[in-house]
């Protein structure tokens, strides 16, 4: 008989790993549920812009109403942390889901006003900035180091994946109900979420004198993942504002694109993220822009549906790597009670970087049209990626 000790089997996994405690798994589920309704009202804006077509507004006057969101986005999300600092992560959360779902419902009264839904907008805008990052912030709250990032990307993976269905629901309850039941039926998600966020145990406010911007300024190691959600929501938002125009054009359906997107972000946070646990941030943040170039570039070429599903696909493998890891990187050594700042910031970067990337990439298509444009925007994927890892060699010096 062989004398060589025999491993003893593996202990179940506990039902805590990954969690700070037994409630913080049940917290964290519903969490999840939670930012999945709000974004499902917030993303019924999908139809806004045939909405108010239907109801005779100019183009201008659209475009307008659909850009104007962008600002109190921008601006709420940077402003986020210090609201959340100063009253509470879950009473910010509360209030903006409370706002996020009144802009909707209120365009039951103003959609066919201007200014009425210039204010409508405005609300919501400002609403989804003060829920999105403080429910980013409160996951992080729930959990340990262990499958940080696996856990992280999974819930931060509830924000788009309305999108998967979000447009044909939408559609259908417009074209069956008209444009009045629809913000109605458009804003029960969000009545939904918001009873739910008063089950969630409080935590630790920060006090005023910690994680405050001049700090975070001060310290050199945001510069790069800041650099890179740039990178990264500029090339979201090239997807989210020209990619059906495209896809039309080519006689194609948006659906053939944005859904293999969606679902390839969920399917990869889902069991994909555990391995890179363990690596480099930058090697990480480096690999995901590689393939969310490569997918852009893909897409610039896809005149067939299953080159525009498989471009989906990978462009959201990309995405669905670097995003979550961004966010745990610009985290990194901070407690947890400390995490809307910085998380605060870099939602106000990403935001930011989608909405101007709409206005030159539509003089550069106009210009050069849509092919030359993509493969530039895909080519930041691969310059970000050199730098990434030139920066990462740089230790072995």
């Amino acid at each position: 008989m062989s004398s060589e000790p025999v491993a003893p089997p593996l202990a179940p996994e506990p039902p805590t790993r990954g969690f700070i405690d037994t409630l913080a798994r049940s917290e964290f589920i519903r969490l999840g549920i939670i930012l999945f309704l709000t974004a499902m009202t917030n993303q019924q804006a999908v139809l806004l812009a045939v909405i108010w077509e239907h109801v005779g507004f100019s183009h201008a006057n659209i475009g307008i109403l659909l850009a104007i969101y962008g600002v109190p986005l921008v601006v709420m999300s940077f402003l986020s942390g210090a609201v959340a600092n100063r009253i509470g992560l879950i009473a910010t959360m509360k209030l903006g889901c409370a706002l996020t779902t009144f802009g909707l419902a209120s365009l039951y009264v103003t959609h066919d006003s201007f200014a009425g839904s210039l204010a409508s907008r405005l609300i919501q805008g400002c609403g989804f900035a003060l829920f999105h990052a403080p429910t980013m912030t409160y996951g992080t709250t729930r959990l340990t180091q262990a499958r940080f990032i696996q856990l992280f990307g999974i819930l931060s993976a509830m924000a788009p994946l309305p999108y998967a269905f979000a447009p044909v629901l939408a559609e259908a309850i417009f074209h069956t109900f008209g444009p009045s039941v629809f913000f109605l039926i458009g804003s029960l998600p969000g009545l939904i979420a918001l009873p739910m966020l008063f089950t969630l145990r409080q935590v630790e406010k920060a006090g005023p004198e910690v994680g405050g911007m001049r700090a975070l300024f001060k310290a050199g190691r945001i510069v790069l993942p800041m650099i890179a959600a740039v990178v990264y929501g500029g090339m979201f938002g090239f997807v989210a504002a020209y990619m059906a125009p495209v896809l039309i054009d080519r006689g194609m359906s948006i659906g053939v694109f944005f859904t293999s997107f969606t679902l390839s972000i969920f399917v990869v946070r889902l069991g994909l993220l555990s391995p890179l646990e363990r690596v480099d941030r930058r090697l990480v943040v480096a690999g995901g822009a590689v393939i969310l170039g490569a997918g852009m570039i893909m897409a610039a070429f896809a005149q067939s549906v299953p080159m525009a599903v498989l471009a989906g696909a990978v462009f959201g493998l990309g995405h669905s790597i670097g995003f979550p890891v961004l966010s745990a990187w610009i985290c990194d050594g901070i407690p947890p009670e400390r995490r809307a700042t910085p998380l605060a910031l870099f939602n106000a970067t990403f935001f930011a970087a989608i909405y101007m990337i709409a206005l030159p990439a539509s003089v550069a298509i106009e210009a050069a049209g849509y092919v030359p444009v993509m493969i530039a925007i895909g080519a930041s994927g691969f310059v970000l990626a050199v730098g990434m890892v030139l920066v990462w060699a740089k230790r072995f010096d």
